[in-house]
């Protein structure tokens, strides 16, 4: 999943990336059909926020997600460094604060390295 997850960043974030000042970009995939499931991530900080609907994505990418939504919290190397994923419900059961806390945690990884 991770593969698949860093193929589609390269295919609709690369841009708004290599723009930002933020060392981290949240990636929410979701399909238009399951909108009432996105996860609100207002007021998430320290990183790149973008919503992405599948339905726009090429097939491969389409394809390689079988469950939605999926956030996936990747680095300033391009590589997912933490993902919550929907099970059947189709709903992600992660809190908005655990979402921040992954996204505090891998900011203080860097600090230490």
């Amino acid at each position: 999943m991770k593969k698949i997850i860093l193929c589609a960043l390269l295919t609709v974030l690369f841009v708004s990336a290599a723009s930002s000042q933020s060392r981290l970009d949240v990636l929410h995939f979701n399909y238009k059909w399951n909108e009432s499931n996105n996860f609100d991530l207002r007021g998430i900080k320290n990183a790149n926020i973008q919503y992405v609907w599948l339905e726009d994505q090429p097939a491969s990418i389409r394809q390689s997600i079988k469950s939605v939504p999926v956030i996936a919290i990747l680095g300033d190397d391009g590589k997912v460094k933490m993902q919550f994923v929907a099970g059947i419900s189709f709903k992600i059961q992660a809190t908005k604060e655990e979402v921040q806390n992954a996204i505090n945690r891998i900011l203080i990884s860097y600090e230490n390295n």
